[in-house]
């Protein structure tokens, strides 16, 4: 029982820390749209997108498996193999980084031709180049304290980066009023707010008492946690780039889909911007603390797995899935009631508030999705959780091509795919887990 107010307090930490990021980010973005206009506001996103396409190879499944991996040889209070995961993945994940960085800077004009139509404008594309090396590396050290279970470090870490990027956009801005010079420096920032971030956790690694103070291991044990952290890894990664391409081929189909509707293309595309501009965001509000129960949750059912600690494991799963299910019951029940109010307060769009009602179950099936696939990774089963996110994401794409031609449906077919998927990728990962739980024996 002394553990799981341990894993509350952690979570607690980074869902207060989550709220600061995401209001200095918000803080962020309405002073970027001031000051470098809608063409540069353009270039930005279109530049940062790709930016998070790049990074997806080295901060999805990477950290992950590095902070479950770490997490089982600290509680083991094996020195040793834990500084051999953290070393070898730090050299393997700058590599990985480090080449397609390269990659990005020889063929920048040919990506600045391809997404800004201007080959000209290929600065802009270089301008991401470090952050691709430093986002990645910054991912790792932060993964590294996760696992061993020291939440606080990564949380200030990541306040101080969203607030040197903000101090650093500001200084630009009071000596140069020009809108692509600004638009660069907006680019630039990334990269020196994961410099400020990597500075201060590096300092604190530097202090750490559980790891060795040195960066040279022997060959045999690269090889031996490369192999390790790229096998965990690697179903991870796979599933978040499945997402980012289904995802992306939902995105496309949705307004084409909706004119067979008898819907006008202005009329589909104002709905669907409607549902992932306005009522999506509420959402995935409840993920805000999901998000800081899996960093959490992954290294610290890791633990209870290398310790055999069955009991223990047991209470961590019913507390992490009662406590998404407080969160996101809340949530739903707030959307049902006062969700067109709620849309009126914030967008002034009554329809936006039905869309949200609507869509009052999602909150509680996408948060149990979250959880569930943490607590499968946890446990080692990270290709079951990957087979059945992507399972669900397929059944929800092919759902979408056919139920929202349909008149009587249109955009409505959206609400109740999104939510039937996933409902039916929960059921998946419920009797995955289970299947998992009843051969313990076997899995720990």
């Amino acid at each position: 029982m002394r553990k799981i107010p341990n894993l509350l307090l952690a979570t607690i930490i980074l869902s207060i820390s989550n709220i600061i990021v995401r209001g200095l980010g918000f803080i962020y973005k309405i002073f970027l749209s001031n000051i470098i206009g809608e063409q540069g506001l353009g270039i930005y996103h279109i530049v940062f997108n790709f930016l998070m396409i790049c990074i997806a190879l080295t901060t999805t499944g990477i950290p992950t498996a590095l902070s479950c991996l770490i997490s089982a040889n600290n509680t083991l209070k094996n020195k040793k193999e834990t500084n051999i995961l953290f070393i070898s993945t730090l050299y393997v994940s700058f590599f990985i980084a480090f080449f397609i960085s390269i990659f990005i800077s020889l063929n920048s004009e040919f990506l600045a031709d391809t997404f800004l139509h201007n080959p000209q404008l290929n600065l802009f594309i270089l301008a991401i180049c470090p952050a691709v090396v430093l986002i990645t590396i910054s991912n790792v050290l932060r993964s590294y304290f996760y696992g061993i279970k020291k939440v606080v470090i990564p949380a200030v870490g990541q306040i101080l980066e969203q607030i040197s990027r903000i101090l650093f956009l500001i200084l630009v801005y009071y000596y140069i009023k020009n809108d692509n010079v600004l638009c660069y420096s907006a680019l630039i920032a990334i990269s020196i707010g994961e410099m400020i971030n990597i500075i201060f956790i590096t300092v604190n690694l530097y202090n750490d008492s559980n790891l060795y103070k040195k960066l040279s291991i022997d060959i045999n044990d690269f090889k031996h946690a490369s192999f390790e952290t790229l096998k965990m890894s690697i179903p991870i990664t796979c599933n978040r780039m499945s997402s980012i391409v289904l995802q992306s081929i939902s995105s496309i189909i949705i307004p084409s889909r909706l004119i067979l509707a008898n819907m006008s293309y202005t009329a589909a595309l104002g709905a669907y911007g409607i549902i992932s501009g306005m009522v999506m965001p509420f959402i995935y509000l409840p993920f805000s603390v999901g998000s800081a129960l899996v960093v959490n949750l992954i290294p610290s059912i890791s633990g209870e797995v290398a310790l055999k600690n069955n009991n223990l494991l047991m209470k961590k799963i019913k507390y992490s899935i009662g406590l998404t299910l407080f969160v996101s019951v809340l949530c739903s029940i707030l959307f049902y009631f006062l969700g067109e109010d709620i849309c009126l307060l914030f967008f002034k769009n009554k329809i936006a508030g039905q869309y949200l009602k609507a869509m009052f179950l999602a909150p509680i099936f996408l948060s149990l999705n979250q959880t569930l696939s943490a607590i499968l990774h946890g446990i080692r089963k990270e290709f079951i959780s990957s087979f059945n996110t992507i399972l669900g994401m397929a059944i929800q794409l092919i759902c979408l091509y056919f139920l929202l031609p349909i008149p009587s449906l249109n955009i409505y077919a959206y609400i109740y795919v999104v939510t039937g998927a996933a409902i039916f990728t929960t059921l998946l990962h419920s009797i995955s887990l289970i299947h998992a739980l009843k051969n313990s024996n076997k899995v720990i």
